[in-house]
């Protein structure tokens, strides 16, 4: 079984509300439809998957990549979604924890047409920035942007500082508790690579790495704020999830990887995280076989030892027969 009855789906993405909501987590299905569920409360009970108030008729179709993040400082959260054309689609709550605007294609375009976009992520700001909007281009390329308050105008697209000699395959970030954000981008060697804030809404370091803090080589990568500062999680070359908590906020310094609750995981090739606005982690994933899976954080530094939902031995395919039998 799937976790809150999930549909089928093969991308995720999610964000923290703000306002009287906690978190929601948007995902697409094999033909790229879209769905989505959320907390009707910080920490408390989830929505159904129809998403009330979502549906838009200028919905894009056949979406394959997602990412959204809060708008600081109004806390109201932007979604973004990649097309099969690598059209750039957008949409945001009009409050904070409220409705939602309606789609435009038109909002944060690549510099020009002939970049095409494969890999988004987003991250709500500081200090005078709404948000950090993240793109890996059709060549490998990581190139950012971030927009200005209050008027919420995107200064121009650029590389990210020491990324130009790379090339990568997937990019997450995410706040450090701190008034800073951090970012982390896997290179097609799946070697882990990571960066900072040197102030609240100010600049970023160059990209650290390969292998960031003595990362394995990774498959898939998110990040999310928890009740300590920034947790950056992986998937290792077994598909297990791995992670590693910041131990303190906006500190150099971490717990190390760990894999958790290895003994009760399936393997899986997708995952997302997310705050709940209580102040507590939750982290989903999708097994091999298709089943959608969550933990929420225990403290500081771990999470919850049991997933939610496990692939049943039912799942497995029936071994092969003996002829004549």
């Amino acid at each position: 079984m799937s976790w809150q009855n999930a549909p089928r789906l093969n991308k995720l993405t999610a964000a923290q509300q703000g306002g009287n909501r906690g978190a929601q987590l948007w995902g697409v299905d094999f033909k790229g439809q879209l769905y989505t569920i959320y907390q009707t409360s910080p920490g408390g009970s989830w929505s159904d998957w129809g998403g009330v108030g979502w549906k838009d008729p200028k919905e894009p179709k056949a979406i394959y990549e997602l990412a959204a993040c809060q708008n600081q400082p109004d806390g109201r959260v932007y979604f973004f979604a990649l097309d099969l054309k690598y059209k750039l689609w957008a949409r945001w709550q009009t409050s904070a924890g409220g409705s939602w605007s309606p789609w435009t294609d038109t909002y944060n375009p690549p510099p020009v047409s002939s970049i095409k976009i494969k890999k988004v992520a987003a991250v709500r700001g500081g200090g005078a920035h709404g948000m950090y909007f993240f793109a890996i281009t059709h060549d490998g390329q990581l190139t950012y942007n971030h927009t200005l308050n209050p008027a919420g105008n995107w200064v121009p697209w650029r590389n990210f500082p020491g990324s130009e000699n790379l090339r990568f395959i997937e990019v997450t970030a995410c706040e450090q508790k701190d008034g800073r954000s951090a970012v982390w981008a896997l290179d097609t060697n799946r070697q882990l690579w990571g960066s900072g804030q040197v102030k609240g809404g100010g600049e970023w370091g160059k990209l650290a790495g390969p292998n960031w803090l003595s990362a394995p080589k990774l498959r898939n990568i998110a990040a999310v704020e928890g009740k300590n500062g920034a947790i950056i999680i992986g998937q290792n070359e077994d598909y297990l999830i791995t992670s590693n908590f910041q131990q303190g906020a906006g500190q150099n310094s971490w717990r190390g990887w760990d894999t958790p609750a290895a003994e009760f995981q399936s393997p899986s090739y997708e995952l997302t995280a997310a705050g709940q606005n209580n102040g507590v982690a939750q982290l989903w994933a999708l097994t091999l076989r298709g089943t959608l899976t969550t933990l929420t954080q225990k403290e500081n530094i771990h999470w919850n030892p049991n997933w939610s939902d496990r692939d049943s031995d039912s799942d497995l395919p029936k071994p092969p027969q003996p002829k004549g039998k």
